[in-house]
């Protein structure tokens, strides 16, 4: 088998995060970081940090620790909008919903197109703010005008 060079492990780490073999890609990420020859955090490339970060959280259970390192990548690359959702993947993973969604939004204002953020919005559940601002979400006016609203923008 051919040795592998750090670019090629790096795309392999990838592969390995979208099958959901976290430490399987952790393994690969920091193989291909080691093989470049980085002495210290500050020499890393921002792509590989970003996504170090994101899968040393989903590997690890290391969340905050996680989204230190995605940071960095964002402090040193911050109109990139893959960094900002791989931080907000970071913040879900852990329980953080509210940082989540603001590094999601601030990915989305960088590239509104970003079609993985979006879907990691809707699965998190995004609503829209209640028709009757001032009324619960639950109460009867609410969900009546709420629906005949989504009744109205549905059928169009």
């Amino acid at each position: 088998m051919k040795k592998l060079n750090s670019k090629e492990l790096f795309k392999t780490g990838i592969k390995l995060l979208k099958e959901k073999k976290f430490v399987d890609a952790l393994d690969s990420i920091k193989i291909a970081i080691e093989k470049d020859g980085y002495e210290n955090v500050d020499e890393i490339p921002p792509t590989y940090l970003s996504y170090l970060g994101l899968i040393t959280a989903l590997a690890e259970k290391r969340y905050r620790y996680g989204a230190t390192i995605c940071e960095k990548a964002i402090k040193r690359e911050f109109f990139n909008p893959v960094f900002y959702l791989n931080l907000g993947k970071v913040y879900a993973a852990g329980g953080y919903k509210l940082k989540a969604i603001d590094a999601f939004n601030k990915g989305l204002k960088i590239d509104g197109s970003q079609n993985e953020i979006i879907d990691e919005l809707k699965k998190m559940g995004l609503r829209r703010k209640p028709v009757v601002p001032f009324l619960t979400r639950t109460h009867a006016l609410n969900k009546h005008l709420g629906l005949l609203l989504h009744k109205s923008v549905c059928s169009e």
